[in-house]
């Protein structure tokens, strides 16, 4: 099943909220609208400080119950690899934003870090 950055990001709110993550942006083939029946979700997130090794791993297990694909995770950009951070940041579509409770403007998803 392919989703629409729609169904993710209703379907990751109910997460964010209970993890109290700040953002969460997608990059890869789903923000570059090429995702396939195979491909997998790409999350680029801002968790509160502090969650822990645990606390991620439930972020990371529950995205993969609602959303019902394999998932990537990140939570920062690495500085070290700085092609990979510019290959992210140039695609990466804003789709949750805890100020905002969610992006609810479709025109409005595309935001640089």
């Amino acid at each position: 099943m392919i989703l629409s950055i729609d169904e993710i990001r209703d379907k990751i709110r109910p997460i964010c909220e209970k993890y109290k993550i700040e953002k969460v942006w997608l990059f890869g083939s789903y923000a570059r609208g090429e995702a396939r029946e195979d491909s997998d979700v790409d999350f680029h997130m801002e968790v509160p400080k502090g969650i822990g090794l645990f606390g991620l791993g439930g972020i990371y297990a529950d995205l993969e119950e609602a959303l019902g694909k394999e998932i990537d995770l990140i939570t920062r950009l690495p500085e070290e690899n700085k092609i990979f951070k510019k290959y992210v940041e140039r695609e990466e579509i804003l789709i949750y934003d805890r100020q905002r409770e969610g992006c609810a403007d479709p025109a409005n998803y595309r935001k640089a870090l």
